[in-house]
C-alpha cells in the first residue's frame, strides 16, 4: 500500500514538473529567440525574416519582432576623402563623405548593407542598457555598420515609453532624418522615417510595416 501511494505521489510530482517546464517554455520572450538570430553586428538575415513572414500571419510576426527595425534602403553616391593625419592614426580615422561627385579611388560601399535588417533588440550577450541602441562602426555598438564613413560612435536610438528618438553623437558625417541633418538635440522618429548615416540610408519600420514589405504587400 505504501509503495503504491509513493508511486502515485511520484508520478504526480513529475507531471507537475513537466507542466511547469512547459508553461515556462511557452511564456519565454519571443525576443529571446530573436536575439539568438542576430549576428555580431546586430543584423538578422533578410531571408530568415522573409521566411518567418511568409509562414506566419501578421499578429504572430509582430509578437515575434515586437520592436522596429532599421531596414537598409539606399546607398548615396558620393566621394570619400581621408582626414589629415599620419600612419595608423590616419587609417583609424573616420573618412569624410561628400554626397556630390564620385571618387574612383574611394573604398566602395558595402552593397550587403543596402539590404541589411537591424532590429532594435539586444544581442544575446549584450550588457548595455535595454533602452539605448548605439550605432557605429566598431565593436561595442548595438548596431555595427562596418564602413569608414561611419564614426566609431555615430548615433544612438532611445526607446522611451514606446516612443523612439535618435541623437547624433558628434559624428563626422552626421545623421539625418528624412533629409534633415540633426543638431545636438535628439529627434523623435516614426514608422517609415528615413534615417541616414553618412552614405547609408535606412528606413525605420514598425513590425507591421516590415511584415508588409517582406510579403510584397
Amino acid at each position: 500500500m505504501l509503495r503504491k501511494t509513493y508511486s502515485l505521489l511520484k508520478k504526480q510530482k513529475n507531471s507537475e514538473a513537466r507542466a511547469a517546464s512547459s508553461q515556462n517554455s511557452g511564456s519565454s520572450s519571443p525576443q529571446g529567440k530573436l536575439s539568438k538570430m542576430l549576428s555580431a553586428s546586430g543584423r538578422i538575415g533578410l531571408m530568415s525574416l522573409r521566411k518567418i513572414a511568409q509562414e506566419n500571419n501578421k499578429e504572430v510576426f509582430i509578437r515575434f519582432l515586437r520592436q522596429p527595425v532599421l531596414a537598409g534602403s539606399a546607398i548615396q553616391a558620393g566621394s570619400i576623402s581621408s582626414q589629415e593625419g599620419s600612419g595608423i592614426d590616419e587609417m583609424n580615422r573616420t573618412q569624410i563623405f561628400e554626397p556630390s561627385g564620385t571618387d574612383p579611388d574611394a573604398s566602395p560601399p558595402s552593397e550587403a548593407l543596402k539590404h541589411a535588417i537591424y532590429p532594435l533588440v539586444k544581442g544575446e550577450y549584450s550588457n548595455s542598457a535595454s533602452k539605448f541602441f548605439t550605432i557605429g562602426r566598431i565593436d561595442g555598438n548595438d548596431i555595427i555598420i562596418p564602413d569608414f564613413a561611419i564614426s566609431k560612435k555615430h548615433a544612438v536610438i532611445t526607446i522611451d515609453n514606446s516612443k523612439f528618438y535618435i541623437k547624433d553623437l558628434g559624428s563626422t558625417n552626421g545623421t539625418m532624418v528624412n533629409g534633415t541633418r540633426l543638431d545636438k538635440k535628439q529627434a523623435k522618429i516614426h514608422d517609415k522615417d528615413v534615417l541616414s548615416f553618412a552614405r547609408y540610408e535606412f528606413t525605420f519600420l514598425f513590425p507591421a510595416s516590415l511584415y508588409k514589405m517582406l510579403r510584397g504587400e
